[in-house]
């Protein structure tokens, strides 16, 4: 009875830090992700031009990306685009899972009125994928898969 206890302790502690490792990475590549958009420098203007600051910022759609998806048809996009994305994951996630798991959807960010990001996993392996969209019509968008990989 005390192998048994022993081994399930074994499994568990290995799934504990498997998952720990897992929230490291995502972490770590929010943080790498959040530099790139942060610009490290600032370029001085010249007096004839004009800056006007972007109504976007990534990761969140500014009000005139939502108006601009309303009038191709999504009466809630952020959330149609999600729901659209995991709806149609078994075309768009290709890795195969490992150890039984199948690879689905975990994690979505609508980035702006183009781009989004997933996070992928079936319980094992998991990974980030990189996808452009467009909306053609409320019920057919095309979802292309622009980088993945695997952690």
């Amino acid at each position: 009875m005390a192998i048994v206890f022993y081994r399930q302790y074994n499994i568990t502690q290995t799934e504990l830090a498997l998952a720990n490792r897992r929230l490291l990475d995502r972490d770590t590549e929010i943080y790498r992700l959040q530099k790139l958009v942060v610009p490290s420098k600032t370029i001085p203007l010249a007096p004839t031009q004009k800056v006007t600051p972007s109504s976007s910022s990534l990761g969140r759609l500014s009000s005139a990306e939502i108006s601009r998806l309303q009038q191709k048809g999504l009466q809630n996009p952020e959330a149609e685009l999600k729901e659209n994305l995991t709806t149609n994951q078994k075309e768009i996630v290709i890795t195969k899972g490992v150890l039984g798991g199948e690879q689905k959807l975990r994690d979505i960010q609508i980035l702006n009125e183009r781009y989004a990001l997933a996070y992928f996993e079936d319980g094992h392996q998991g990974g980030y994928m990189v996808l452009r969209y467009e909306v053609q019509a409320p019920d057919q968008i095309n979802w292309q898969v622009l980088d993945a990989y695997t952690l």
